[in-house]
């Protein structure tokens, strides 16, 4: 990664997705397995298990569709 700007962590980000297999959930509107696939990447997704505050499933996909998602 060149540098921390947005446009680079985006780009780690949606390697990350990849790696995990949860690209194509994504694309496919699969976003309820997309997200079980990548919790023990990023804290905040439920069911991580970090002891960290986790955002609800049903807040995510609401986030998701309000910027445009679509559910498969």
């Amino acid at each position: 990664m060149p540098d921390f700007s947005p446009a680079s962590q985006d780009r780690l980000a949606i390697q990350l997705i990849r790696e995990r297999g949860a690209l194509e959930d994504l694309q496919q509107g699969r976003i309820e397995r997309a997200i079980s696939r990548c919790r023990n990447i990023w804290a905040s997704l439920p069911g991580a298990g970090y002891g960290q505050r986790e955002h609800s499933l049903d807040k995510l996909v609401a986030v998701w569709r309000k910027a445009g998602g679509v559910s498969a």
